[in-house]
């Protein structure tokens, strides 16, 4: 308030082309240069790259996720206002012709106080649109109090995105004549003159592009530009709970995202983070879909969505760690050492990347003898390798001592350093003994010491957190005298784990690393215990312990599959083109049945479909039913309303069909509006039905997802919905990089018209009949591709 008042191979690199990761911030023909101080800067430019097929480029034009807009609010007088000369100014006018469509024309959401109509502070939510949006123009036309007021909070608090216009005068305030500000015509009625309005608006738009993408560190504002030393706010330092309006897309967004991350729903996370449209508030998004992502052991997605945090703020600088971090738990070592490299480059002083270091190097050092069967050799081959270990304890050091209250590192440097001297005794030559070794010898006692005072001073507290609790328990693995010492503390630490599989799976892994070296055996196989007990009972579905109770290496068993269907239904009289014939039913199911039987289907996989409509998606959910194979139904209708368009159609019989498949004991029916909500404004209700069902078909990764599609591969987009809608999952699929199996229906098409033309040429030889002629050239228009 301004105012007064076909089969495709995996693509090496998947993430890159991830869905999850394509909205972009970044105004269409103007890319922000990412020319800062940190050189997280340059690699967020490439951070995400998604080149679809040359064919989908050029019949599909429109991007295959929903776009995010920079945010720009407006600091304007509202209504009809007089200059200090009496000249009129209609700045309704002025917004909604010029101002707004320049603003689009740049690639911006424009957004002005008086356009806010939900319930809320609208003075709260105009404060924080002042503060937090990504650009604010100011129209200072006139001397408005309000404007000037909402002018001077910006420039106060942040040095970029801030452009003026004005209109009328040649002169400024004082305080801001040496701002560069931007004129503009309006006639004496004072709305804009239309002789300039189209000048007027790509002048606008050219400013407003050339604010955004300028240099990461330029300042735009005179209090910035003047006070050097000023320092710009945190922008989550600038939020306020009171602005109900501004932050309740976020607030929806989390409470939907909380429940799909407590029931394991992937794809509603990937959705619904994707569909944010306020970048701020987008920001803040990614990094909770990030952390429940890889709270699910979803390594690969949360390094999508971390890196399309950084085409948001490429400064973040969680999300700079977590990015490497990801990577290293994906197995790209070498990149995400650079990763941290640049990053302690940037802040030498960063505890945590510091301490991803070292994890890196941890994980270097065991990867050299862990898959030794041999117990001797295997503990000689540790030892032989521990210059790794002994450059991953002193990272861990390093990062402790940065922060004494952040214990990850230093219970790691003390298992590492308990480790290293473990191996020493038994290989390192005693006249001789490594000096980096006796190095760690000195200063464990002192290290052991601190870290069992501050833990278990910290562990009183009744706030204490999974990751505190566990690495007091760990230390006990270590240093206690008794076994129940343990047992209570791995006990005491799960009722913080919130029964998360992947922190269970995070601390068995830590203990693996002893069993496996035949450290402190008894201690070690009871905490070990505890942790499989609790995470048979989480869910035995997804634990998959690397080691027997015994030490030994289980054997390895086949991946469990997703897979995803998409394909025609059965032709009716609305159809525009013939795809599937009713009587070549038997031949399309036996062709789903190959294709399932070709990647060996078994009863742990799981199907998805983005619908159940009459014909093909039936069939491929009756033959997984038949296989024991579960099938999870994206619906995107309330039942009635889905089987009115999409299975009546077909007939009666499509329809009992339906009923008689959706209550079958595998097939569980799931409804968009009910578990993630409407669909933003300009979004297709069915492509987002089909987004939703590729992206929970990556629950087990992009190299486990497999989409099964009966498509004829139609050059140009089809007319039929289901068509369309087919065409779509394939492109989406394609763009992920996931394994694409089709089922071509031609051939039914084909025969059947040949089948029916010979019956038809019978007839009119028969007959003479220029009825039969005239049927004649209606069926050959079915097939126009095809040879007459």
């Amino acid at each position: 308030m301004t105012d007064e008042n076909s089969a495709s191979k995996p693509k090496e690199n998947i993430l890159s082309a991830l869905p999850a990761s394509t909205p972009t911030t970044t105004p269409p023909q103007a890319t922000p240069a990412e020319t800062g101080t940190t050189s997280a800067d340059k690699e967020a430019k490439a951070a995400v790259v998604v080149t679809a097929p040359a064919e989908v480029k050029a019949e599909s034009p429109a991007p295959m996720q929903p776009v995010v807009r920079p945010h720009a609010f407006v600091v304007m007088p509202f209504g009809k206002k007089k200059g200090g000369d009496g000249s009129l100014y209609d700045f309704n006018a002025i917004y909604k012709q010029m101002i707004k469509p320049a603003l689009e024309e740049a690639g911006f959401e424009p957004f002005r106080a008086d356009e806010e109509t939900a319930s809320g502070d609208i003075l709260t939510d105009m404060f924080q649109e002042l503060l937090l949006a990504d650009l604010c123009l100011c129209d200072l036309s006139i001397d408005n109090a309000n404007v000037f007021y909402e002018l001077g909070i910006r420039h106060a608090f942040r040095k970029r995105g801030v452009m003026h216009i004005q209109a009328g005068r040649a002169y400024m305030p004082f305080d801001i004549f040496n701002v560069r500000t931007l004129p503009y015509h309006i006639t004496a009625d004072g709305v804009p003159d239309p002789e300039f309005l189209k000048n007027d608006i790509q002048a606008i738009a050219r400013m407003a592009k050339d604010t955004w993408a300028s240099d990461r560190d330029a300042v735009h504002s005179p209090v910035f530009n003047l006070l050097s030393g000023l320092i710009e706010p945190d922008r989550k330092a600038l939020r306020t709970p009171l602005a109900t309006g501004f932050w309740r897309e976020y607030n929806e967004w989390k409470q939907r995202v909380t429940i799909a991350q407590r029931q394991k729903r992937i794809g509603d996370i990937l959705l619904l983070t994707e569909e944010i449209r306020n970048p701020l508030i987008k920001e803040e998004a990614i990094g909770e879909a990030g952390k429940a992502l890889a709270s699910m052991g979803r390594n690969e997605l949360a390094l999508a969505q971390y890196r399309k945090g950084l085409e948001v703020n490429a400064s973040n600088l969680a999300f700079r760690r977590e990015e490497a971090f990801h990577l290293n738990r994906l197995g790209r070592v070498d990149e995400a050492i650079i990763k941290i490299e640049n990053l302690l480059n940037d802040f030498p002083n960063d505890s945590e990347a510091t301490s991803y270091l070292g994890r890196i190097y941890k994980e270097m050092w065991t990867e050299s003898w862990k898959n030794i069967r041999d117990k001797t050799k295997r503990l000689k081959a540790a030892f032989d390798s521990y210059h790794w270990l002994i450059k991953s304890i002193d990272s861990y050091l390093k990062g402790y001592r940065i922060d004494l209250n952040n214990y990850y590192p230093g219970v790691n440097a003390l298992t590492l350093s308990t480790i290293a001297i473990y191996l020493a005794d038994r290989f390192d030559n005693k006249k001789d003994p490594d000096p980096d070794i006796t190095r760690i010898r000195e200063e464990l006692f002192e290290l052991q010491g601190a870290l069992i005072f501050a833990l278990e001073t910290k562990v009183e507290d009744d706030n204490a957190d999974y990751w505190t609790l566990i690495s007091l328990a760990e230390l006990r693995v270590l240093t206690a005298d008794n076994i129940p010492n343990v047992v209570r503390s791995y006990r005491k630490a799960l009722t913080a784990s919130r029964r998360n599989l992947f922190y269970l799976q995070t601390s068995h892994s830590q203990l693996e690393i002893l069993r496996a070296l035949e450290m402190r055996g008894e201690f070690v196989q009871a905490a070990i215990q505890i942790l499989e007990e609790e995470m048979a009972r989480v869910g035995k579905d997804s634990f998959t312990g690397n080691l027997t109770k015994s030490g030994k290496r289980k054997a390895k068993t086949p991946d469990k599959q997703t897979f995803l269907f998409a394909g025609y239904m059965v032709d009716h009289p609305r159809k525009d083109k013939k795809t599937f014939p009713a009587e070549r039913e038997a031949d399309l199911r036996n062709e789903i049945r190959k294709k399932l039987e070709k990647f060996n289907a078994r009863p742990q996989d799981i199907a998805y479909t983005a619908g159940l409509s009459a014909g093909s998606e039936i069939l491929f959910a009756e033959v997984c039913a038949e296989k024991g194979i579960h099938v999870e139904v994206h619906l995107p209708l309330q039942e009635s309303a889905y089987i009115k368009e999409f299975v009546a159609p077909g007939g009666d019989n499509w329809v009992d069909r339906f009923y008689k498949i959706r209550s079958h004991p595998l097939v569980e029916d799931v409804y968009q509006l009910d578990r993630i909500g409407a669909p933003k404004d300009g979004d297709d209700l069915y492509e987002r039905n089909n987004r939703w069902a590729l992206y929970s078909s990556l629950r087990r990764g992009i190299k486990n997802a497999r989409l099964i599609a009966v498509w004829n591969g139609v050059g140009s987009r089809p007319k039929d919905r289901d068509a369309q809608l087919t065409r779509h999952m394939i492109e989406l699929m394609r763009e992920t990089g996931g394994v694409i199996e089709t089922i071509n229906t031609s051939n039914y098409i084909h025969n059947f018209i040949d089948n029916v033309l010979e019956r038809m040429m019978d007839e009119g030889s028969a007959r003479g009949s220029s009825q039969s002629s005239t049927k004649l050239k209606k069926i050959q228009k079915l097939e126009p591709g095809r040879k007459k």
